[in-house]
């Protein structure tokens, strides 16, 4: 799909020229180039949503969590995660909750997701909450989501995460081997 949107965007462009020149015949061709590839990001984002037939999803509980935000649109270019991975480490260390978060994450394996830094408030005590909120971290609520039906790959489901959910982590709870929807609610 991100083909599609870039060709509307370079239409839209050339849509903007054509109408500054007053070009009305390459306009008019623009127009209708546009409306077809609105039409295919259409037909796209309706196939995609079609996956949801095959995924059955149960909402189980809402959690308060503390979450470090990610401050980059384009967080994997560079160095910027690792830099991230050590300010979110050293921000837990000093708030006393590292090895709490890391027993949490242990026990639950991240299996995809956008989300780089949380913990459940409730584990970590009301003391280390205000610490990482001192460090920027936000106060949030996350649902839970428990996967009963899951008949397509895991691309298809990090697919319908990616549409329905704008900030998630999919994870296998090692406990019970069941995997979860983390949505978190920003």
């Amino acid at each position: 799909m991100k083909g599609s949107t870039n060709d509307i965007k370079r239409i839209s462009d050339q849509i903007q020229r054509a109408a500054a020149v007053g070009n009305k015949l390459q306009l008019e061709k623009l127009m209708d180039e546009m409306i077809r590839a609105c039409k295919n990001v259409k037909l796209e984002l309706a196939e995609k949503k079609k996956v949801s037939n095959d995924i059955k999803l149960q909402r189980i509980n809402t959690i308060p969590f503390v979450y470090k935000p990610v401050l980059r649109r384009n967080y994997y270019e560079g160095t910027y995660l690792e830099e991230f991975a050590e300010r979110r480490t050293s921000e837990l260390k000093d708030a006393k909750a590292l090895d709490i978060h890391n027993r949490f994450w242990q026990n639950h394996e991240v299996l995809r997701g956008n989300v780089f830094g949380s913990v459940p408030a409730e584990l970590i005590g009301k003391d280390a909450v205000n610490r990482l909120t001192y460090f920027g971290w936000d106060e949030i609520s996350v649902n839970i989501l428990e996967v009963q039906k899951l008949k397509c790959s895991m691309a298809k489901l990090v697919e319908y995460c990616e549409l329905n959910y704008n900030h998630f982590l999919i994870v296998n709870e090692k406990s019970t081997n069941t995997k979860l929807i983390l949505n978190y609610n920003i």
